[in-house]
């Protein structure tokens, strides 16, 4: 079963943040990293979302573990602490799926 990731980052820059978006969406192409979504909380654009599809836990497992020994992603992590103020993860699975 499909399983998701939202993640929610409060930044220190809103351009800083946009621009490590950028770049850390070529790694997740690299890796084949299903990016649903990217918002901007609208009342706080200092908040962002994305969200990330994986077909299971597995498959998320496989993914990070890939993710964690690419020096552009480690080194962009680095810099994405840094331009953060807040961070929380949270995993989702569905709960039931609309016929």
């Amino acid at each position: 079963m499909a399983m998701y990731m939202l993640y929610k980052t409060k930044a220190k820059s809103t351009e800083e943040l946009d621009s490590l978006r950028v770049q850390f969406e070529e790694i997740y192409k690299r890796h084949e990293v299903d990016i649903v979504g990217f918002w901007t909380n609208a009342e706080a654009e200092e908040e962002f979302f994305y969200m990330s599809r994986y077909k299971d836990e597995a498959d998320y497992k496989n993914t990070v573990e890939k993710l964690r020994q690419d020096e552009d992603y480690i080194r962009l992590g680095k810099e994405l602490k840094d331009a953060r103020l807040d961070f929380s993860s949270t995993r989702l699975v569905p709960k039931w799926i609309p016929e």
